[in-house]
């Protein structure tokens, strides 16, 4: 076990508002962290306990979220839409990608499905969260 927090996951300590484990369905929304910058997410397929697909929200799709009890969910209707994409097409004329493997690892981190449990671009399920560091 490690006693020290990489800098790129601070971002994702401090700035975990929700995150789901258990009981995930479609539609929940999700925020992937990669350094400092926060991506609003959805999941469209639970594919079991420990593995689930997410995709990128466009910026049109970004209000179309309810908060529900503190999790955030996707309006059905526009769910539909990611939902019923291929997985890896291209979503709405944007270089986003669709329904991504995510699985759940050790340490209690959504991260892509074959990269280590500590890399960048995990993911928590709960709240779909949108910043980019205009530092950069």
């Amino acid at each position: 076990m490690r006693n020290w927090i990489h800098y790129n996951e601070v971002n994702e300590v401090m700035s975990c508002k929700a995150s789901v484990k258990n009981q995930i369905v479609p539609g929940m929304g999700a925020t992937m962290y990669c350094g400092s910058d926060r991506y609003p997410m959805v999941v469209t397929d639970v594919v079991s306990a420990k593995t689930i697909k997410i995709a990128h929200v466009v910026d049109a799709d970004e209000k179309s979220f309810i908060d529900n009890d503190g999790i955030q969910m996707m309006s059905n209707t526009v769910l539909e839409k990611y939902k019923n994409m291929k997985d890896w097409e291209p979503c709405c004329g944007q270089t986003f990608y669709v329904k991504l493997p995510y699985t759940l690892r050790k340490n209690g981190r959504w991260m892509p499905k074959g990269k280590g449990m500590w890399e960048t671009c995990s993911v928590h399920v709960g709240c779909a969260d949108s910043y980019r560091d205009p530092s950069f």
